[in-house]
């Protein structure tokens, strides 16, 4: 244990000149008259400790510590005290056996604490004498007149005493510093439950918009498989379609081939026959005339046959261009309509087709097809009303649907957009049209700019996001998606102006050819009159016979050439029919090849929507038709709630792990408190325990009386300390019945009680004796130098009794308003 080696004082209060007072172990008492300045020296202890409290050390204010000067000697510039400590036992945390400590204020009233001569802090000094039990205002000093300050101060401020030799104070700042982070924590969970409920709200939300989108995405792709499975089926029911009347068209030629051929043969032998006939013919004759007479009458017979056969040929060649061209008109039509529009059309408001309505300029046509795109077979109504009756007719009517657009909802405007620079003009601009029907085009073509090329397109792309279609018909969006490629003009208009110019030229000509042939079947009738007259005025012979037998040879012959060359017409109409059955499916084809090719990649794997491919097509338009009011019926979909809800739960899940943290730590915290409390309980009441025992033994051996401590409320650790106290022959006496004596003896009995259960280095007791009496001054004395064994006492007193029994006697005096110092070591008994 460190032990106090020597005071040094300059400057501090009555001692104006360096002293130094040696402390030697064992008990000192340090005595004098009353106002020479003894008591100062317990100061100037507590002041090179750090008590920072002036009135403590009986000053007003700091700069009163300070030597004020006297009639004769000036005040002194500043106070100085030096404490050594012998450390030989290396109880404090130093490698120095001697430790000094000073600390020195100036007029201001500014200290400065040094270490060893190292200017340190006067925490630091606190710090490192704490680790021995020394503190500046510890229980080991008592001040004059406050050695019965423990007996009255109020329970609690007793009971801090016990808290302080218990150590429990170190418990106390750590439960302090847990209720602190605590309270911290407390307002972190609190605040962090408050944000986690909102976030619970916005998730909650989020999460039922994110099911709807969801729902709704899956009504979307379940449409798109549908969609797929429609436009797989019809282009490959036409294509398939277009090869099975190839190949059907294929055999028919064959049969018409050999229908040719067997014309042709009949032709050749109805020849033979003729030659036949025409010898025969000069062998019945006689004379030369008559030969040629039979001769012209069988020239004008098969002449009129062959005119007659060629004027049916020619009337059927009409009949069949008359249905071809019926056909061909069916064809053009069905490019753009559909059955039930010519119908529709017929109707009261309707204006046509937006392709009819159009005039499209030659170098135009390719860019106006591909911007307008399906809104080229739109329909064009009047009003909203004329709409919505053909919609009524063409449900009523099972009749297919269409758009309508209805000139009253669809006002012109202009371009508010600038025109591209680079670019043609805008598309609704380069068509021609009447002025009613300029909010049309506008809606069809809308702000659709039309370049030269794809090259151009790139370079305005990079400045503006515009709708731009090219000449070859690449076409621009201004989500930046491109479509374009080889595209092939629709050539239907033109091709169609052709053939029907090519079969009304030809039925012109088959109609005058069968004119002339009337003409010629009339005069070849005179003829063949005049020569059947002559032919009577000749005589038959036997050989007639064989004449009539050649004549029906010729009949079964011209019969056979009949039949097989009406074969071959029918053949011919059927392959015209299975070429007009052609020319629909691919005009069926080329109206879904659009669609189709838009779709490539997505057709070229049917497993996703193979199984909508095994539904009927009216199943389809079903399925089509619910998923769209399905998807109707969600309303306005958020559809980046899917995404947000995603990052967002991670982003929630980590705050509720947060909150779970934060939690967890709170709890660690709650067992932490309880744990110190409850260690905090142990430590308290063995220290009591073990105090109260001291101070019952020391009270009953100073005073032969009983005493005990205990807690006001023995369950809570936090109430005060009651001292009980009988004195000998007396009950048990509250504090305030005690005279002055009984209750300084019961200090000493409490202050010894805390010496033995946490020995201080030092004592410091200023006139603490002051209200005993001799016998009472004796056994203090005795308990003095059986403890002073020990420790050190440094006793302030001028008790004749309790001077003579000190092992070292300082006597203080004042000259001049200056304290000395003599010091006398009083010769052991033997």
């Amino acid at each position: 244990m460190v032990r106090l080696e020597r005071l040094v004082l300059q400057g501090f209060k009555s001692f104006k000149r360096k002293v130094s007072i040696p402390f030697p172990p064992g008990f000192s008492v340090i005595t004098g008259p009353n106002g020479s300045g003894k008591s100062n020296i317990g100061d100037a202890i507590t002041f090179v400790l750090g008590r920072s409290s002036a009135r403590a050390m009986r000053a007003k204010k700091a700069h009163e510590l300070i030597f004020q000067g006297s009639k004769t000697k000036p005040p002194s510039d500043f106070a100085k005290v030096t404490l050594y400590i012998d450390n030989s036992t290396s109880g404090l945390p130093l490698d120095e056996s001697m430790i000094s400590l000073s600390r020195k204020i100036n007029s201001k009233g500014i200290s400065t604490y040094r270490l060893n001569g190292k200017v340190v802090t006067r925490q630091q000094i606190v710090d490192i004498l704490s680790q021995v039990g020394i503190q500046p205002d510890g229980h080991n000093i008592i001040q004059q007149g406050d050695v019965t300050q423990v007996v009255e101060m109020d329970s609690v401020g007793r009971r801090q005493i016990i808290d302080e030799i218990s150590g429990i104070t170190e418990y106390n700042d750590k439960k302090n510093k847990a209720m602190k982070e605590m309270e911290v924590i407390a307002g972190k969970l609190k605040e962090a439950d408050i944000l986690l409920s909102e976030k619970q709200q916005i998730m909650d939300k989020l999460k039922a918009e994110r099911d709807a989108a969801l729902e709704y995405q899956k009504q979307q792709e379940e449409l798109e498989k549908v969609r797929l499975a429609q436009i797989y089926r019809e282009y490959t029911e036409f294509q398939k379609g277009v090869e099975g009347i190839d190949a059907r068209v294929a055999e028919k030629g064959r049969l018409a081939e050999q229908a040719e051929n067997d014309v042709k043969e009949l032709d050749a032998s109805l020849e033979g026959e003729e030659k036949k006939l025409e010898e025969l013919t000069k062998d019945v004759l006689n004379a030369a005339d008559q030969v040629e007479l039979a001769r012209k009458l069988s020239q004008v017979e098969n002449e009129i046959e062959r005119k007659r056969e060629r004027i049916r040929y020619n009337h059927k060649e009409i009949e069949r261009i008359d249905t071809l061209m019926g056909r061909l008109r069916s064809i053009e039509t069905y490019h753009y309509q559909a059955p039930g529009l010519q119908k529709i059309l017929e109707f009261k408001g309707v204006q046509g087709k937006v392709s009819d309505l159009l005039v499209v300029p030659k170098q135009y046509q390719t860019a106006a097809e591909v911007a307008a795109g399906a809104h080229m077979g739109d329909v064009v109504v009047e009003t909203m009303d004329d709409a919505v009756k053909c919609v009524k007719y063409l449900k009523d009517n099972r009749l297919g649907r269409f758009r309508f657009l209805p000139m009253d909802k669809m006002r012109a405007g202009a371009l508010k957009r600038q025109l591209p620079p680079g670019s043609l003009g805008w598309m609704s601009q380069l068509v021609h049209h009447e002025p009613k029907y300029g909010g049309i085009v506008d809606f069809v073509f809308g702000s659709t700019a039309c370049v030269k090329d794809i090259d151009e397109t790139r370079k305005i792309a990079d400045r503006l996001s515009v709708r731009m279609v090219t000449l070859d018909g690449d076409l621009y969006e201004t989500s930046g998606a491109l479509t374009g490629g080889f595209y092939k003009p629709r050539q239907k208009q033109q091709g169609y102006e052709q053939d029907v110019k090519q079969y009304m030229e030809e039925k012109k000509r088959l109609e005058a050819e069968n004119w002339d042939l009337q003409q010629q079947l009339r005069k070849l009738a005179e003829d063949l009159d005049i020569l059947a007259e002559k032919e009577r005025a000749t005589k038959r012979t036997d050989m007639e016979r064989d004449r009539a037998k050649l004549d029906e040879s010729l009949r079964r012959i011209r019969d056979r050439r009949k039949r097989a060359y009406e074969e071959r017409v029918s053949i011919q109409q059927e392959i015209g029919k299975l070429n007009i059955q052609r020319a629909k499916f691919e005009a069926g084809l080329e109206n879904i090849k659009l669609q189709w090719d838009e779709n490539k990649e997505k057709l070229q794997d049917t497993a996703p929507f193979e199984g909508y491919l095994k539904e009927t097509q009216q199943k389809l338009d079903q399925l089509r038709k619910e998923c769209i009011v399905k998807m109707q019926g969600f309303g306005p979909v958020n559809m980046k709630a899917i995404k947000d809800y995603e990052v967002l739960s991670s982003e929630f899940e980590d705050f509720r792990e947060k909150v779970d943290r934060i939690t967890e730590e709170k709890r660690s915290i709650d067992e932490t408190i309880q744990k110190i409390e409850s260690k905090r309980g142990e430590v308290f009441m063995r220290s009591l325990n073990e105090v109260s025992r001291h101070f019952r033994d020391v009270y009953h051996e100073l005073t032969r009386g009983e005493a005990r401590l205990e807690l006001d409320d023995q369950s809570n650790i936090e109430s005060g300390l009651l001292i009980k106290a009988s004195p000998p022959g007396k009950r048990l006496l509250n504090i305030d019945s005690m005279s002055g004596g009984e209750k300084t003896l019961t200090a000493f009995s409490f202050l010894f009680a805390i010496q033995r259960h946490k020995p201080s280095p030092f004592y410091i007791l200023d006139e603490a004796d002051a209200a005993l009496d001799k016998l009472n001054t004796k056994r203090i004395v005795e308990l003095l130098k059986k403890h002073a064994q020990a420790v050190q006492f440094i006793v302030i007193s001028h008790n004749d009794h309790l001077v003579r029994e000190a092992d070292r006697i300082y006597g203080i005096t004042m000259e001049e308003g200056e304290s000395n110092v003599m010091g006398i070591e009083l010769p052991q008994e033997n």
